[in-house]
């Protein structure tokens, strides 16, 4: 409300001699009791407490809220922005941020189910920018799943050519070496690999090893899970991130590409904030710049 229109408001309560709670004399007049003013009555609240009125004549108008200088407005955006860093979504991005530093490899499977007998059919192995590091189609030992099959489209007589696991091991560990993995579904893809090793004889004690994160809790995290399970699909996460399948979904290049992607962006929102940090900083922090 304007001036005239709160001078209009006091000046009726006076003349009834009304009466108010600190609240209403605050948030309706702009007033609060004089120094000294004790409360005319005394009521007792629905939560056990008790809380005074005052006559409005025994107040006195608040001072006017001055417009934040320019340093106080840049100190409170600056809050602002270390409060989004300080947030479980501040500390995910950051995570997020902190794996791509360290040069992971992307991975993803395509397999012949879900159970604890079901092998790999098709690894995926890209860099963070997409590019393939490692990319095969594997010949199972168990017959594919017509639910796996309908979803990622690969039949067994297209691998009928195709290496089994012992031709691709050995390729497949030099070639992640010491690098961390991101998986989008860490645990289930690890557990295929090593079934699929398991029917082969091999007992593949360097998966064990490896340093891996699982995507699909940092984004479950970030963008809010989507089912009962606390999870997010890939699929999910991707719309999410904003971002458009450039191949195939279901394949397992396109996967690990997508899961770069979506890692990558909720890293760039981590990177952003920094931006923003250092826009109220004398000293902006050091943070390399992508």
């Amino acid at each position: 409300m304007d001036k005239d229109e709160l001078a209009a408001r006091r000046a009726a309560a006076i003349a009834e001699d009304a009466c108010f709670t600190r609240g209403r004399l605050r948030d309706e007049f702009r007033m609060k009791p004089a120094p000294g003013v004790e409360p005319v009555r005394w009521y007792k609240s629905s939560y056990g407490g008790q809380y005074g009125v005052y006559r409005i004549a025994d107040c006195v108008p608040m001072r006017e809220k001055r417009p934040p200088t320019e340093k106080q407005r840049r100190a409170g955006q600056r809050l602002a922005v270390l409060s989004r860093l300080n947030s479980p979504r501040g500390r995910l991005a950051q995570k997020a941020r902190t794996w791509l530093s360290l040069a992971p490899l992307f991975l993803d499977t395509e397999t012949t189910g879900l159970g604890y007998h079901a092998e790999a059919l098709e690894i995926g192995l890209t860099e963070a920018d997409g590019r393939v590091a490692f990319a095969t189609r594997l010949r199972p030992t168990v017959d594919i799943d017509p639910q796996a099959g309908a979803v990622h489209g690969i039949t067994a007589p297209a691998l009928r050519d195709e290496p089994s696991w012992p031709e691709v091991a050995a390729p497949l560990q030099h070639i992640i070496g010491a690098r961390p993995l991101i998986i989008f579904n860490a645990p289930f893809d690890l557990r295929i690999l090593k079934q699929t090793a398991a029917a082969h004889g091999d007992p593949a004690p360097w998966l064990d090893g490896l340093t891996v994160h699982c995507a699909m809790q940092l984004a479950a995290g970030y963008y809010g899970a989507t089912n009962r399970y606390g999870s997010i699909s890939l699929a999910s996460a991707a719309r999410e991130a904003g971002l458009t399948w450039q191949d195939r979904a279901h394949s397992a290049l396109a996967d690990a590409r997508m899961t770069a992607g979506v890692v990558a962006a909720i890293a760039a929102d981590y990177l952003q904030l920094r931006r923003e940090l250092a826009s109220y900083e004398d000293s902006p922090p050091a943070e390399p710049q992508d």
